[in-house]
């Protein structure tokens, strides 16, 4: 009797605890003490997203530990919170591994008035060092030959080129902020690399289980991510704004730093009080523009490579089409994205495929709001799924294969998709990402042009399972880049 008594009360305690607050989405059930609906979503968060979305509807809710986390699916209500309420989704919710990784400063982990007035400098010295436009194809290509270079070292043996990648990617980001490239074997840029490779694979369950970081030890990687980010800030960033500080020339502004620096010193001469432009925060915006630059366009270029292995017959009409409108030796050129169709439309099944971001960095609400007939609480988080959108059924028909004909026509020609959203949209959307389209076809062009990539022989195939981190990449491998005669 005292057993069916207990068991009654833990019953009624759980129910109690599982209870969402009025108004707010459905979600599963129970609702566990500490951890919430976490062991629900880790093992494969993607996967428990979608079956979710089948269960509850485009709109549900999970606890996160004792965080409410309302999840949105689907190209209809993502443009409506996000492009039309934008202004109301916008802002970033208070966590333990945002407030780690960002400072509170710069623009990934701001709100209000600091995160508009830190993107739209950035957006604007951005496009007048050139992105989007041929200004910085010249940079690109710099650092297209490096890699083309560096991969034929290599001499078509088996090798994992992820940190040569990286590094190359990297330092196009390089030229434009600090306005230098640094060498492979540089062994500061060497390290910063790996910090930026370590960081995207931080684990999230710092975010909601902050006392993790008290336990003895670093299991989770907690001092090794403070230590990293201390020396990335340290080493590379203060040295470098200091530089340009000394030697700062307001005739002579070609890099990020040099005209982030020139706004800093036209607040001081105008008065102006209320702003954020200050080397505070430049030195967080740096940072951001390395990890979200770096990360998502070598992850890319990673996965085209794996998937070469394993759909050779996409790499063979890649490299036919090059070879019949460019031909084996001429340098590729962003005049020629049009003549390449069928390049083009590979980069966006990869885009597509791979799901690299499959969920959008988690918003807040900058106020209590009803969306989708549901209540969003002033604190809750908020989390966009992409994936929702790009692994669509209904949109694609067989969104599980990778099948670049699906954006061409009958006739060859390259049809764009609203539902294509690999960089999101929003006021919030991913601020370089036409200098990523950019790099994408001129790194992925050049690298179709000079080599096959081959599977290593004897060996499986590598696993086309990813890693989720701040992005979604592919496991280590291994590739043979055999130069093309």
């Amino acid at each position: 009797m005292s057993a069916i008594l207990v068991l009654a009360v833990l019953t009624l305690c759980l129910w109690r605890f599982s209870q969402r607050p009025r108004g707010v989405p459905p979600g599963p059930w129970p609702v566990l003490p500490i951890i919430g609906n976490f062991i629900q979503v880790s093992s494969d968060p993607v996967s428990s997203f979608r079956k979710m979305r089948k269960k509850y509807g485009d709109i549900f809710s999970v606890y996160f530990a004792d965080r409410l986390v309302i999840v949105i699916n689907g190209l209809d209500n993502l443009k409506e919170a996000f492009v039309k309420n934008g202004d109301v989704f916008s802002d970033r919710p208070i966590l333990f591994i945002l407030d780690l990784v960002t400072r509170r400063k710069g623009i990934l982990g701001t709100s209000g008035h600091v995160w508009k007035e830190q993107r739209q400098l950035a957006m604007l010295t951005l496009k007048y060092l050139g992105m989007g436009k041929n200004v910085l194809e010249g940079r690109i290509k710099e650092e297209v030959t490096a890699l083309v270079d560096e991969m034929r070292k290599a001499n078509g043996e088996a090798v994992d080129f992820r940190h040569l990648i990286n590094t190359s990617v990297s330092n196009v980001i390089s030229a434009i902020v600090f306005g230098r490239r640094f060498d492979f074997e540089d062994p500061k840029f060497v390290k910063i690399v790996e910090i930026l490779d370590n960081t995207a694979a931080s684990p999230l369950v710092l975010g909601f289980f902050p006392f993790l970081h008290l336990l003895p030890g670093d299991l989770f990687g907690f001092k090794r991510l403070k230590r990293d980010i201390d020396i990335v800030l340290t080493d590379l960033v203060d040295v470098s704004i200091e530089d340009h500080m000394q030697h700062y020339d307001e005739d002579n502004v070609d890099d990020f730093i040099s005209v982030y620096i020139k706004e800093v010193k036209l607040k001081e001469r105008l008065g102006e009080t209320d702003t954020s432009i200050d080397i505070a925060n430049l030195r967080m915006v740096i940072w951001n523009l390395f990890l979200t630059g770096t990360e998502s366009t070598a992850t890319a270029i990673l996965w085209l490579l794996l998937y070469f292995m394993h759909f050779p017959e996409v790499q063979n009409k890649c490299f036919a089409e090059i070879v019949e409108t460019i031909g084996s030796d001429r340098s590729i050129c962003l005049k020629d994205k049009t003549d390449l169709p069928y390049l083009e439309a590979t980069l966006m099944e990869i885009l597509r495929y791979a799901d690299i971001v499959p969920f959008s960095a988690m918003r807040g609400v900058s106020k209590e709001t009803v969306f989708g007939g549901y209540r969003f609480p002033k604190d809750v988080i908020v989390l966009p799924i992409i994936d929702s959108v790009l692994s669509d059924p209904q949109i694609w028909g067989d969104p599980e294969n990778f099948r670049p004909d699906r954006f061409l026509d009958e006739n060859g020609r390259l049809v764009k998709s609203e539902e294509h959203i690999p960089f999101f949209f929003g006021p919030r959307s991913c601020l370089g990402e036409s200098l990523a389209r950019m790099e994408l076809f001129l790194f992925v062009a050049a690298l179709i042009q000079k080599f096959e990539f081959v599977a290593v022989e004897g060996r499986a195939l590598p696993t086309l399972k990813s890693e989720l981190g701040f992005t979604q990449s592919p496991k280590q491998f291994e590739v043979r880049a055999v130069l093309r005669k």
